[in-house]
């Protein structure tokens, strides 16, 4: 029965845990940038703005720049 559940394994390709967690990362990064722009105009600070077009860039920016393309 071990043998089975080693095999069911092999099916699965590697790095797919890891593509989650950045995807799950990059997520919150994205979501918390529009939340730190839509804080900044009731705010009125210029550098919650800057931050929040940071992590939002950054978002997109992680997954496509140091990431790459798989081969």
């Amino acid at each position: 029965m071990a043998s089975h559940q080693h095999d069911d394994l092999k099916d699965v390709p590697p790095g797919r845990a890891g593509s989650a967690v950045l995807y799950l990362f990059c997520l919150a990064l994205f979501l918390g940038g529009f939340y730190l722009m839509a804080i900044s105009f009731d705010t009125g600070s210029p550098l919650l703005f800057t931050a929040g077009l940071l992590a939002a860039c950054g978002a997109w920016f992680l997954p496509m720049g140091l990431a790459g393309r798989p081969d």
